[in-house]
């Protein structure tokens, strides 16, 4: 039996009206938007830090920095194109003390760190007992 090569040429031309309709449309937004509200901002909220009730040093109270998670649309630019976005903000005085650390907090927790981290599927380490985890995969 012989085989027959064909030669195929294909020409394609993008439509850069549609995907930029598209990138910025109301179907991408809500899915990012539920992304974002349903799977990231719970999973910042059950391991964000609460604080020590009898801990009097600073301003807030516990259970502030849990409780200030919003979820922002926006847009952004990627490629010259413009994009929906959601972000995932703690509005609280002092969320970055708590995502990096400082003086006074010691080390940060890395709340979206580690979310980022589970959004993108890397493995949860923090139920493991600490012989078990070395220190670059710990936050």
């Amino acid at each position: 039996m012989a085989t027959v090569a064909y030669k195929v040429h294909v020409v394609f031309k993008p439509d850069k009206k549609g995907i930029a309709a598209v990138a910025v449309g109301p179907e991408l937004r809500k899915a990012c938007h539920d992304l974002v509200e349903h799977k990231a901002k719970p999973y910042a909220v059950a391991i964000s830090p609460i604080g020590d009730p009898g801990d009097r040093r600073g301003p807030y109270t516990p259970g502030d920095y849990i409780s200030s998670w919003v979820v922002l649309d926006t847009f952004t630019v990627i490629a010259a194109m413009r994009r929906v976005a959601t972000q995932l903000w703690n509005m609280s005085p002092h969320a970055a003390a708590v995502e990096w650390g400082n003086d006074q907090v010691g080390d940060g927790h890395h709340v979206l760190g580690e979310t980022l981290d589970f959004l993108n599927g890397a493995p949860d380490y923090r139920h493991l007992p600490l012989s078990r985890v070395t220190d670059r995969t710990i936050r």
